[in-house]
């Protein structure tokens, strides 16, 4: 079991767990199989019998078109998940008309590890594939066996297409080496509509900066703000400014939809829309809190047979992990022999999760190195470099885009936080647990609780479980090459940010 370790702040080194090329021979030798992950033929024969159940499919009958709707930094702020303060009619058409997922989380609360994670079926620290920003020179190979998911598409004659057609940007971000060029289209033109196809359409919004909505302003009076950020104009408008950019994905999503029906795409076809990672706010993105991994997720179809025969149902409540997004729609492809860590969500026989894991480590130049596990009532988490606070834990990045960090540490000087927003100052714990119930939140801590020690045993013990059956790769120290890159990327970084770093500053203690 991996026990809990306490970093040495000179040499910035951890315990290893265990070394890569140990954990990919016992991986791919034994093909283990547990609760938490399925490979090779036992996903198979799991995956055939579930989509089997849901559908009177027969030999000659073709399997659907796929479509990804991605969008960036976005939790469930949406209408159609009780938000009342934004507009998003084509999203909230789509899960009234679809299936909407309450309990969908990312694998890490940023971008290019949990676009690894959802590109391979694999958690980004199981396959070596965890560090936000790599050089490209630094970036790793996949393990043999590993493939990114439209390799594998390819493979079982379906058309790939990453759209780089307005509004999408063709982003990928992955943390790991692989030639764009293994696409076979970019644009909906170029797909034939009688063969299957997979494409996935990248949306930058809500990503920072924010895109306004000057014809249907969000009122920042009427925005509900999380008790740990201060209750004050420069964080409502903030807020609101990321609502109105809500608004603005949903047009994109509007105009996406019509380019699929406009090009007779949209025939035997089924769409997800989902985000890479939670909200772009402090405690948000970066963080393994709701806040940070709790997306939206909606399955849609205007072709009433594909819905008729995978969309039964108009809300599923189950836990799933983004890894399952992937292994679905391997699964509903018909893709055989490949290697996973997720399980299929869609079928009358599809098993949700007793939990979800999320892991986070360097982004940029702020070194990250925490683990949580989370139930439907419990978030346990594991910080093993735990010298930073929330707020000191931004990039030169955040502070040039993130004004609620400014305001944090301007009335933090003036001693007018209240607890819950003392909690982004002070350095975070090694142990953090939640009871989700009774603080959705996330802001009273019980890992101290004498009350709760019974259950903290029962949560150390899942991770622990969970980090040994996963094999973490990223717990061991990182080579001298890393840290030196990471170390020059943050130099660059604070030179690039600096004067709009003074700016934001000086703006935001203009309002206090």
């Amino acid at each position: 079991m991996c026990q809990l370790v306490k970093i040495d702040k000179e040499r910035e080194e951890y315990k290893p767990f265990t070394m890569l090329t140990q954990f990919l021979l016992k991986f791919f030798n034994s093909y283990s199989m547990s609760k938490h992950y399925l490979t090779g033929l036992s996903a198979l024969a799991l995956t055939a019998g579930t989509l089997s159940s849901c559908t009177e499919k027969t030999q000659t009958e073709r399997p659907p078109n796929i479509v990804w709707l991605i969008a960036e930094d976005l939790s469930q702020d949406l209408g159609c998940y009780g938000n009342s303060n934004v507009q998003t009619p084509t999203i909230d058409s789509l899960a009234l008309n679809g299936k909407r997922f309450t309990n969908m989380y990312a694998t890490a609360a940023v971008c290019s590890p949990s676009r690894t994670a959802l590109a391979t079926g694999f958690y980004q620290n199981s396959i070596g594939a965890y560090h936000m920003r790599y050089p490209d020179s630094l970036k790793p190979a996949l393990p043999e066996k590993v493939l990114p998911i439209h390799r594998l598409l390819a493979e079982n004659n379906y058309q790939t297409a990453n759209i780089k057609s307005r509004p999408s940007t063709g982003k990928t971000d992955w943390l790991f080496k692989f030639d764009p060029k293994t696409y076979d289209f970019e644009k909906w033109d170029d797909i034939d509509k009688e063969k299957p196809f997979f494409a996935r359409v990248n949306f930058s919004l809500t990503h920072r900066g924010f895109s306004r909505d000057s014809k249907r302003p969000v009122d920042p009076s009427k925005v509900n703000i999380p008790p740990y950020y201060p209750d004050h104009s420069v964080s409502r408008r903030d807020w609101a400014n990321y609502l109105e950019s809500a608004q603005i994905l949903d047009n994109q999503v509007r105009q996406v939809i019509k380019q699929l029906n406009d090009k007779g795409l949209m025939e035997n076809t089924l769409v997800f829309f989902f985000s890479d990672h939670g909200r772009p706010m402090t405690r948000g993105k970066c963080f393994l809190y709701d806040s940070g991994l709790k997306v939206p997720f909606i399955a849609f179809a205007s072709d009433s047979k594909i819905k008729q025969r995978y969309l039964k149902g108009k809300t599923d409540d189950r836990m799933w992990s983004m890894l399952d997004i992937n292994a679905t729609t391997l699964a509903l492809a018909g893709v055989k022999g490949y290697a996973s860590q997720g399980r299929t969500f869609i079928g009358e026989n599809a098993e949700g999760r007793d939990f979800v894991y999320a892991a986070s480590d360097r982004i940029g130049e702020v070194f990250f190195k925490s683990r949580t596990v989370r139930t439907k009532k419990l978030r346990y988490i594991r910080n093993l470099r735990n010298d930073l606070s929330v707020n000191e834990a931004s990039t030169a990045y955040r502070k040039a885009n993130h004004p609620i960090y400014h305001l944090i540490k301007a009335l933090d000087e003036k001693g007018t936080l209240t607890p819950a927003q003392k909690q982004l100052v002070t350095p975070i714990p090694p142990e953090e647990l939640y009871d989700l119930e009774s603080d959705p939140y996330e802001t009273v801590n019980l890992a101290n609780d004498p009350a709760w020690k019974g259950k903290l045993a029962e949560m150390r013990k899942l991770l622990d479980s969970t980090t040994e059956e996963i094999g973490d790769l990223a717990l061991g120290k990182d080579p001298q090459e890393i840290k030196d890159a990471f170390k020059q990327y943050g130099i660059g970084s604070e030179k690039r940010n600096r004067e709009r770093i003074r700016k934001l500053e000086a703006s935001v203690k203009a309002k206090l």
